[in-house]
């Protein structure tokens, strides 16, 4: 197992500014976003109408669900704007040079 409980999922190189990718890591589809504070990793499921969120608008440290436009912030999960209502699920990332690592899952 990683040090510190840490998987590596990506690398910075490959998520341009203000774009997401979606990865897959013990059957969860984790969505991470670069954004001009950083990489930020949120569960990549609406919690409103249960699709991907990836390729949604990243507009500073938020993005919004491309199919009926709520709104979370990616830092922690929190949903800004209906139709959701409850938070998305976030989680912890490490960088090291370009390797992104997430907290693994329980």
């Amino acid at each position: 197992m990683p040090e510190d409980n840490f998987q590596i999922i990506g690398d910075t190189t490959d998520i341009d500014l203000g774009h997401s990718v979606s990865v897959h890591l013990n059957g969860v589809d984790i969505l991470i976003c670069h954004t001009e504070d950083g990489f930020f990793a949120v569960e990549d499921l609406c919690t409103h109408s249960m699709v991907p969120l990836c390729g949604g608008l990243i507009e500073g440290n938020y993005i919004t669900c491309p199919l009926h436009g709520a709104v979370f912030d990616l830092t922690d999960g929190s949903v800004q704007s209906p139709p959701a209502f409850e938070d998305l699920r976030a989680f912890e990332l490490k960088i090291e040079g370009t390797l992104i690592s997430v907290k693994n899952l329980k």
